[in-house]
């Protein structure tokens, strides 16, 4: 398998870190960008992938297009294309247009952040032209950088605000309960890893526990007690509805 990333942001990054983590050997991806080619040089000493200026997409595999959204069908409609799964991590396409210009099968991919630990979580809208298997190994791909889930074009706005949206909330949450820590005597620094620790491991517990989050609260919230006190002023001012609306909006911005 050959993989070719057009585009060397932030999630590119992401990405080639959490494969090559999982075992994929780093020769076999290569890396353009039109923007900084400097940039492409300093992925290439950190991660051992090759780079190219001027690529033939008919020779790889696999094509992740993870340039800004604008620049994704002009792209494709550029290049000549023969059997390749076209995946694209930009926002605002859809894998019907890349197919309609293309003739290959195209996927709407939106991983975030977190895959480059491998602990991402990616949902993934299959284009009409899209083999079964072409989809196992396109959800093979990202399963070795984490969780992944179909989408469609109904819900692929909404797992972008969970998944993608949602990690800045949390840093928003963290960055709001450090200065608590830091004002009582902790470093700023050790303030955020005690928080972030602890919300690690609650994730986990999430992941491994099927009961209802309630039932979950209930575990750690003795009446009266210190947890519960702090969930109760969590709901007087309604967090539900707050986050509510912070999904709700960033679903409709995507």
């Amino acid at each position: 398998m050959t993989i070719l990333m057009v585009g060397a942001g932030s999630m590119s990054e992401s990405l080639v870190k959490g494969w090559i983590a999982s075992g994929i050997i780093p020769q076999t991806i290569t890396m353009t960008n039109r923007a900084d080619r400097g940039r492409l040089s300093e992925l290439a000493e950190r991660y051992g992938v090759q780079i190219i200026e001027d690529e033939n997409v008919e020779s790889f595999d696999i094509v992740i297009l993870a340039m800004q959204p604008d620049g994704v069908l002009p792209y494709v409609k550029s290049q000549t294309w023969t059997k390749q799964i076209i995946i694209s991590v930009a926002a605002h396409i859809t894998p019907d247009e890349i197919e309609n210009l293309s003739g290959c099968g195209a996927i709407c991919a939106m991983p975030n952040t977190p895959v480059a630990f491998r602990t991402g979580m990616t949902g993934l809208w299959f284009g009409q032209h899209v083999s079964t298997g072409q989809k196992e190994e396109a959800k093979a791909l990202f399963q070795r950088v984490g969780e992944v889930a179909e989408t469609d074009e109904a819900t692929m706005p909404f797992l972008m605000a969970a998944a993608g949206c949602s990690p800045a909330f949390f840093y928003e949450i963290v960055g709001a309960m450090t200065p608590v820590l830091a004002e009582a005597g902790f470093e700023a620094q050790q303030a955020r890893r005690i928080i972030a620790q602890a919300m690690k491991g609650s994730a986990e517990l999430l992941l491994q526990d099927d009961r209802p989050t309630e039932a979950l609260i209930d575990d750690v919230a003795a009446e009266g007690g210190p947890t519960a006190r702090g969930v109760q002023v969590l709901r007087t001012h309604e967090l539900d509805k707050i986050m509510r609306a912070a999904l709700s909006e960033s679903a409709r911005e995507a």
